[in-house]
């Protein structure tokens, strides 16, 4: 790779209109279908996460982006704590080259340092392998039901069945309830 990236762990109050601005340019840029969300200073599409991880250039740029919170999910009756990951993005100049997988290893720094038993996250089925390679474990017939919002601010209810992925931090992969998931809210 040649660029050279800053990395950094941000908490979500810490961020400025110009952070989530920078956040959001790159969201759009990585995320094209789904450009109309990141408009403005909104550098979210659900629940807002509670850190961030950011691969910044030299002179600010935002290059890579995922969010992270603790939550709880409900996996077959059974309440788990995880680290619920999402907006995993890397500027599409850059996809290929390794920045990902840095990426992927500094959340996985914040998951230990949050002590959480697992992450969780929902892959499309393109980047299961590419999650899978990077230690995630997918439960393709698991089904999860989250609540999501239209672009205009219309409440729905959404079921979908494969991508539901899991990485054991303080817990074993075998400890992970069998069942369907239950997301309690909006996924980040």
């Amino acid at each position: 790779m040649s660029e050279d990236i800053r990395w950094e762990v941000v908490e979500e109050s810490a961020l400025t209109l110009a952070d989530h601005e920078a956040i959001a340019a790159m969201l759009a840029q990585a995320f094209p279908s789904w450009s109309h969300w990141y408009v403005g200073g909104r550098s979210w599409a659900g629940m807002q996460p509670e850190r961030r991880v950011l691969g910044r250039s030299g002179d600010g740029v935002v290059l890579a982006h995922v969010g992270i919170r603790r939550m709880f999910v409900t996996v077959g009756g059974e309440d788990v704590l995880v680290g619920d990951t999402g907006l995993v993005g890397v500027s599409p100049r850059l996809q290929g080259t390794g920045v990902g997988r840095e990426l992927m290893d500094h959340v996985h720094d914040v998951l230990d340092g949050l002590r959480v038993p697992y992450g969780f996250l929902g892959a499309g089925e393109d980047r299961i392998p590419f999650y899978a390679h990077m230690g995630w474990h997918e439960f393709p017939e698991a089904i999860g039901t989250f609540s999501a919002f239209t672009a205009d601010g219309a409440g729905i209810v959404e079921t979908e069945q494969g991508g539901w992925m899991v990485r054991p931090v303080t817990a074993r992969l075998e400890d992970w309830p069998e069942g369907p998931v239950l997301l309690n809210g909006q996924q980040v």
